[in-house]
């Protein structure tokens, strides 16, 4: 029985999915998938067959063909299916469905060559059609190379071990610097075997990046996150931080920066795979704010409190004004008392002129606390 997955579905895509959606697909899945992100690597294989299939024109027009007669096999009834898949007509045959009714095409091999060699890139049925004494082309082969951030940044060589005609044979990959995840080196001749006198396949090395703790990669430029304090957002700061090529620079925090903020450093990224130069240093600031304050600190922002606008109109004019603009009958009437400095006053008064709270007064308290869902 002949069991192959429905790629559309792997991806999560309609059958009518433009290539842009395929991708967006993909790259969504592969990011929370990828091995070395803690995903499933069956998982990830998968995404990537099916996205290698769907993202080729041509392998998708063939992958379609084969899943539209397949298609015919699963309409039931006594009609049965057009075309000899290898099950019985009427609804025993055609009933048995595309995936389990298609069965084998003789020389050409089953559903599961077919799709293979599609995958490949041989076309549905190859090139081997056993002619006797036709030359036919080799494999391709693909195999992951994981590399960490370092390694793709700087360039590395490493040695692989793939399989060629049943033997294990080493080779030794060059992967240069600025190589990208997910990139592809390609290497002529190096994958499967050809047949009676063909040219061997090639061999497909493809980059998986390992995450790292400060950097992450988008093309060439490479992106870190700089904690800053409330004090260094509002002041300004010159901060020295690192860089991917191992040098150290100083960044100039300006005053009054705002989570978010980029600041860029010209030239300090990765090496461009496709034209001269190199990638930029994205820093992008994260602004933190202290958990717990010492005497001093608590003191000082006080002050700072007490010579800003306790209106907050200073930084959220827009909330100020419309809050202004309500009727004082709409703020009765809500369920949230909108302004926590009067519920404050008025229970300090309530706690001024009550000496012995009563029954009567603890289930008033109880009442303004918010009931657990």
């Amino acid at each position: 029985m002949v069991t192959e997955k429905d790629y559309y579905k792997v991806l999560g895509v309609k059958d009518d999915a433009s290539t842009d959606e395929i991708k967006k697909a993909f790259k969504k899945l592969a990011r929370k998938h990828h091995p070395d992100a803690g995903g499933d690597e069956t998982r990830f294989k998968d995404i990537s067959e099916a996205y290698d299939v769907l993202s080729d024109k041509d392998k998708r027009t063939e992958y379609d063909t084969f899943r539209k007669y397949g298609a015919y096999g699963g309409a039931g009834g006594g009609g049965g299916s057009p075309f000899n898949w290898g099950g019985g007509g009427g609804a025993a045959g055609a009933g048995a469905g595309y995936w389990r009714n298609v069965g084998d095409f003789g020389d050409m091999g089953n559903l599961g060559d077919i799709f293979s060699r599609i995958r490949h890139g041989e076309g549905a049925f190859g090139t081997d059609w056993n002619f006797p004494g036709q030359a036919v082309k080799g494999r391709e082969v693909q195999v992951t190379l994981n590399v960490s951030f370092e390694e793709a940044f700087n360039g590395v060589e490493k040695t692989v071990t793939i399989r060629r005609d049943g033997q294990s044979q080493k080779l030794e990959v060059k992967v240069p610097a600025g190589a990208t995840d997910g990139g592809k080196l390609r290497y002529k001749g190096k994958g499967g075997v050809g047949k009676n006198g063909g040219a061997n396949g090639d061999l497909l090395i493809v980059t998986a990046i390992k995450p790292h703790e400060l950097y992450s990669r988008k093309g060439a430029d490479v992106v870190m996150d700089l904690p800053i304090s409330m004090v260094e957002a509002t002041l300004g700061a010159q901060i020295v931080v690192p860089t991917p090529d191992g040098s150290k620079v100083k960044l100039r925090v300006p005053a009054g920066a705002q989570k978010g903020k980029t600041l860029v450093v010209g030239g300090k990224g990765a090496k461009k795979i496709k034209g001269d130069g190199f990638g930029d240093l994205k820093v992008q600031i994260k602004l933190i704010v202290a958990e717990q304050l010492n005497e001093k600190q608590r003191a000082a922002l006080e002050a700072f409190a007490e010579a800003s606008d306790a209106s907050g109109a200073d930084i959220r004019p827009q909330i100020v004004k419309a809050t202004t603009a309500q009727s004082a009958e709409a703020t009765v009437a809500s369920d949230v008392e909108p302004i926590a400095a009067d519920r404050s006053q008025n229970d300090a008064n309530t706690n001024e002129n009550t000496t012995t709270p009563d029954s009567t007064t603890n289930d008033a308290d109880k009442a303004d606390q918010p009931k657990e869902a």
